[in-house]
């Protein structure tokens, strides 16, 4: 191993070397931030999956009679493509839920009229469980939401959940899903409001058709809830990324520090170096080298700390609770990357700018 080499300098002093990876490694922390913020998320995913499988359909008070809403079902139902669910107009409170980070969530809840629309509506979106006890007054939820509400088949939930009655909870489907499904079997009157699904269809082309015959009529579309949760995680995102800028100016600074000290005292070593004729482009080369080796160690242990970590709170705390919190997230990976870039950048110029000064003799 040559003496000039990155590894031969870290292999020698273990002691310095060390003491910039521990730098360095403070900047893998922010995987486990960004994978806390994208845990927000995680929650929210069966529910959009829902909304962007079945595309429901409002009457609206503007309609007289509500004779383009009926006229509408009409349409759709001769569509061999769709399958069309009336259920109530009522609003559907649904279960709040405690999050990754600890707070409380919630919000979202489907209706079905009858335990046929359901058990079809289960099969169409692909979710597994025994429906054989559902009945009128119904609850179903995954099997995330009854561990995180610490729920089981048979227990009773009412106004002491916020919810508008008195309900079983008659089955537990498979799955993270943490909406809220009823059946509740309400009058031919009151049935203003209808699922629309298909087993052939995208949801673009589903969507796009229940556009089309809605068309110039006085009967509303529920979108999907992406845009509106991207909406309200957007704050939490920006401070994220808010600490993140402000950690990366501390960590440049400190970084800079340690590596300024650490250097000076191998000025006359590089000064050497430039005596017995290595160029400025190999003290370059060697500062960076040697940089980047103790960041590369320190992000990769950094990582497989924060993975086993993650792993023990998954599966000691988070998932026998119905929660659960991500290996990995976009947010986190910007996070050390961006991190990372502002260290080494500055710390590599720096650095190598002040050895390539270095004269022997000065000393």
């Amino acid at each position: 191993m040559k003496p000039f080499s990155a590894i031969y300098y870290v292999k020698e002093n273990k002691g310095r070397s060390a003491l910039i990876a521990a730098m360095f490694f403070l900047t893998t922390l922010l995987l486990m931030g960004g994978n806390f913020i994208q845990s927000n998320y995680y929650y929210w995913e069966g529910i959009i999956d829902c909304t962007e499988r079945m595309v429901e359909v409002e009457a609206s008070v503007e309609d007289e009679n509500f004779a383009d809403y009926y006229a509408i079902l009409e349409q759709l139902g001769k569509d061999p493509d769709l399958k069309v669910m009336r259920h109530s107009g009522y609003a559907a409170p649904s279960l709040d839920w405690k999050c990754t980070m600890g707070f409380t969530m919630g919000g979202y809840a489907v209706r079905f009229n009858t335990p046929e629309d359901m058990i079809e509506a289960f099969r169409i979106l692909g979710y597994s469980g025994d429906l054989s006890g559902v009945h009128d007054r119904s609850l179903v939820v995954s099997r995330a939401m009854a561990d995180n509400r610490g729920r089981k088949l048979g227990d009773i939930v009412d106004e002491n959940d916020g919810l508008a009655g008195t309900y079983t909870l008659d089955a537990i489907i498979e799955g993270n899903t943490y909406g809220v499904f009823y059946v509740e079997n309400f009058p031919e009157e009151k049935l203003m409001r209808a699922h629309v699904l298909s087993e052939t269809l995208s949801y673009e082309e589903l969507f796009a058709r229940v556009q089309e015959v809605c068309a110039g009529s006085k009967c509303k579309i529920q979108q999907s809830f992406r845009a509106m949760i991207n909406s309200q995680f957007e704050p939490i995102n920006l401070i994220f990324y808010l600490a993140l800028f402000l950690l990366s100016v501390v960590l440049a600074v400190s970084v800079n520090s340690v590596l300024s000290g650490h250097y000076n005292k191998r000025l006359y070593e590089f000064g050497i170096y430039r005596a017995i004729g290595r160029s400025k482009g190999e003290i370059r080369r060697k500062c960076a080298a040697e940089i980047l080796l103790a960041d590369l160690v320190s992000v990769v242990a950094g990582i497989g700390l924060v993975e086993l970590i993650t792993f023990l709170l998954n599966e000691l705390y988070y998932i026998p609770g119905g929660r659960y919190l991500p290996y990995w997230s976009k947010i986190g990976v910007i996070g050390v990357a961006v991190s990372n870039i502002c260290v080494l950048i500055p710390s590599i110029w720096r650095r190598s700018r002040a050895m390539c000064k270095a004269d022997v003799t000065e000393f």
